[in-house]
């Protein structure tokens, strides 16, 4: 499994996908209260949500998360021109 976090670099999606969880709506039809429990526990472990469409291959932050919650890591490499847009 390839991670967001590799070859010195932080791969980060482009833009939303079609089914983004930070998206208006439930288009990815979780259990209520999913998506903040994701965030919740990527915040705090200062981590990431990848895309759900990265994660049989080669993974890539959520742009929705990148977005709205970046963690100081994320915030890191933004500001040190570590990021990759996939």
């Amino acid at each position: 499994m390839w991670k967001p976090f590799r070859n010195g670099k932080v791969y980060v999606m482009r833009q939303m996908c079609a089914t983004c969880i930070f998206r208006p709506g439930n288009l990815m039809r979780l259990s209520e209260g999913r998506v903040e429990s994701m965030v919740e526990q990527a915040t705090e472990l200062q981590s990431c949500i990848p895309c759900h469409g990265t994660l049989g291959g080669k993974q890539a932050v959520c742009h929705g998360f990148f977005k709205l919650h970046a963690t100081l890591p994320l915030k890191l490499a933004a500001a040190m021109e570590r990021i990759e847009w996939q």
